[in-house]
């Protein structure tokens, strides 16, 4: 139980510095050395699925703003995150929203 709730505040972390970057209108650049740094110091090793889930599920979810998908875009970049796990998510979410008017 314990290990579930380091791992949930990491993740929480990760969120919270994706959500702070978009509110201060933050440089991607900028962001994503944070993001790595944080990552490792958490001992999370990249390309992380994981963060790449959180990225996607904001921008598709949450906040479909410019800003997001270039901080999405910089995490690419950066290998923070797998690209072809990228496309296979937003394919998936694209895919089922028309679906939903029918």
């Amino acid at each position: 139980m314990e290990m579930t709730t380091a791992n949930s505040i990491q993740w929480d972390r990760v969120k919270e510095l994706v959500e702070l970057a978009q509110e201060r209108n933050t440089d991607p650049l900028i962001w994503t050395m944070q993001l790595s740094s944080m990552l490792n110091s958490i001992g999370i090793s990249l390309p992380s699925i994981e963060v790449e889930e959180i990225l996607v599920s904001h921008i598709c979810w949450y906040n479909n703003v410019p800003h997001a998908w270039k901080l999405l875009e910089r995490a690419l970049i950066a290998k923070i995150a797998p690209p072809l796990f990228v496309l296979a998510l937003l394919s998936t979410k694209s895919f089922l929203l028309p679906f939903n008017y029918y």
